[in-house]
């Protein structure tokens, strides 16, 4: 962002600008919280400047999710990564 951009913006925005992009990575592979993911959204319907930003994000981001071929891991490991989740949480 350059120094006039950032003029344009007020203090608090900033900040929701920073706090945003930072997260934009986690919210394109739904890795937040729900309330997280609407706290983004509502910003990148109202920043245009972020908005553009999510969308240079989200276009590299299916464009390396189609260059990789899907794969999914064994289901030995899966099952051993289940067995840790359920021994943590109890």
């Amino acid at each position: 962002m350059s120094e006039s951009d950032m003029f344009s913006h007020a203090h608090d925005e900033m900040d929701e600008c920073v706090q945003a992009l930072a997260r934009v990575h986690a919210f394109l592979h739904n890795e937040l919280v729900e309330a997280d993911a609407d706290m983004i959204r509502h910003h990148l319907h109202a920043c245009e400047r972020c908005m553009e930003n999510f969308e240079i994000e989200s276009t590299i981001t299916e464009m390396i999710q189609r260059s990789q071929p899907q794969q999914s891991a064994p289901s030995t490991l899966t099952a051993r990564i289940q067995t840790m989740r359920i021994s943590r949480t109890g």
